[in-house]
C-alpha cells in the first residue's frame, strides 16, 4: 500500500511538471485544481496587432551579411557575443506564444534546446507584420545577442532585424 501512494504521488509530481508551460516558464504552471496561475492580465496574441502594412525585407545567399552570420545552431558561439550586435540564419520550426500574450519566440528547431531564438515582447507586437507568416522560412535575424538563463537569444525590437533568405 505504501509503494502505491508513493507511486501515485510520483505520477502526480511528473503530471504536475508536465503541465509547466514550454520554456521552463514556471509562472504559467497549472495549480492544483486546474486554474491557469499567472502573474498579469492577458494582452492581444501578436497576429492580432500585428502590422497590416509592415513586410519583412529580403537578402540574398551572396550577401555577406548571410554567409558572415552563425549558424542557428551554433550555440557556442553565440554565447561568446552576449552583449555584441550579431547575426544568425536558420529555418523558424515553430512560433511559440505565450497565452497571456507577453512574448512570442521563434524557434530555430523542433528541439528549441538545440538552437538559438529570437523574442519579441508584447509592447513592439504592433511593429511586426505576423511572425507567425515565418514559421517554415529561413530568415537571417540580427541584433544584440543577450543571455537567458546561459543562452544566448536575439531580442527583436524592430522589424528591419528579420530578413527573408531569397
Amino acid at each position: 500500500m505504501r509503494t502505491t501512494r508513493l507511486m501515485g504521488i510520483t505520477a502526480a509530481l511528473l503530471a504536475a511538471s508536465a503541465l509547466v508551460a514550454w520554456h521552463g516558464d514556471a509562472a504559467h504552471a497549472t495549480a492544483p485544481g486546474g486554474s491557469l496561475q499567472d502573474r498579469d492580465p492577458m494582452k492581444p496574441l501578436q497576429h492580432v496587432v500585428a502590422s497590416k502594412t509592415g513586410k519583412f525585407g529580403t537578402i540574398g545567399k551572396d550577401d555577406p551579411s548571410y554567409s558572415d552570420a552563425l549558424d542557428a545552431h551554433d550555440l557556442a558561439a553565440a554565447l561568446k557575443l552576449v552583449g555584441r550586435e550579431g547575426a544568425f540564419k536558420g529555418t523558424v520550426s515553430k512560433l511559440y506564444e505565450e497565452r497571456d500574450g507577453d512574448i512570442a519566440i521563434l524557434d530555430f528547431d523542433p528541439n528549441y534546446r538545440t538552437a538559438l531564438t529570437a523574442i519579441l515582447r508584447n509592447a513592439n507586437f504592433p511593429k511586426f507584420p505576423d511572425v507567425k507568416t515565418l514559421e517554415g522560412k529561413e530568415i537571417l535575424v540580427s541584433g544584440k545577442f543577450v543571455d537567458y538563463r546561459g543562452n544566448a537569444q536575439i531580442e527583436l525590437t524592430d522589424p528591419g532585424q528579420i530578413k527573408l533568405v531569397k
